[in-house]
């Protein structure tokens, strides 16, 4: 990391703006009396300030540009983000990931790849709020839901007239006319059979594609989407 081309780049009031506030928060109360997570926060911070890395930085941005292990990456991000991230940006973030998720198929569930520690975390407790357990073992960036879970994961993010259109426009384009869960799930579970026969960013753009207007429960494009999913599926044969 060039730190003198760096802080060219920044200028020199920006520079003396991060240095200043560093200093302030790192003389409180004293010197020397912030633990050292703390420091390193705030160094974190001051680096930010002056574009040495983004504001919020993906895991690789902080393994590549300071020469840390992923596990050192993941903590600074978590300890980061539990200070400065409140529970509504969190749950904004989730609707975020849900729009454009990379996920893939795993059997009968889904593996989500949620790269941030603590929106991990905060996806976790949610879930087990509402009764479902997940299952991070395979990998730490990586979130596996069952199909119930995905489900309860989608409608939380809805209110009651959102899933109401929601209901209608999936009746409309092919599915079972039962409960919202109930069509929300043959619906996912349809999808889950697509994911399957597709691979790398095909996923990822397939998943958005469906999940994108489900959160907007914007009927007519849920109609479409859905129905041409509904249509394939019947014409390999499967069941509607």
């Amino acid at each position: 990391m060039d730190i003198a081309a760096i802080t060219a780049k920044a200028g020199s009031q920006k520079t003396k703006d991060a240095v200043d506030t560093f200093l302030a928060a790192y003389l409180h109360p004293a010197f020397g009396a912030l633990p050292k997570t703390e420091v390193e926060l705030l160094i974190l911070r001051l680096l930010a300030q002056i574009g040495a890395v983004s504001d919020r930085p993906s895991v690789y941005e902080l393994v590549s540009n300071l020469k840390i292990t992923r596990t050192k990456a993941r903590r600074l991000i978590y300890d980061q983000e539990l200070r400065t991230r409140t529970a509504q940006e969190l749950d904004e973030d989730v609707r975020i990931l849900l729009r454009a998720p990379i996920m893939q198929k795993r059997g009968e569930s889904f593996a989500l790849e949620i790269e941030n520690p603590l929106l991990s975390d905060h996806i976790r407790a949610k879930l087990k709020e509402m009764g479902h357990v997940t299952d991070g073992s395979f990998s730490p960036s990586l979130v596996t839901l069952t199909l119930d879970a995905m489900v309860a994961l989608i409608e939380a993010q809805l209110s009651e007239s959102q899933k109401s259109a929601t209901l209608d426009a999936l009746v409309k384009a092919g599915a079972p006319d039962k409960t919202f869960k109930g069509v929300l799930k043959a619906s996912l579970k349809k999808l889950g059979e697509r994911i399957a026969d597709e691979s790398g960013h095909a996923v990822a753009e397939e998943v958005a594609k469906y999940v994108g207007p489900l959160l907007d429960a914007s009927k007519s494009a849920i109609t479409a989407t859905f129905k041409a999913l509904f249509t394939s599926s019947a014409k390999r044969g499967g069941p509607v």
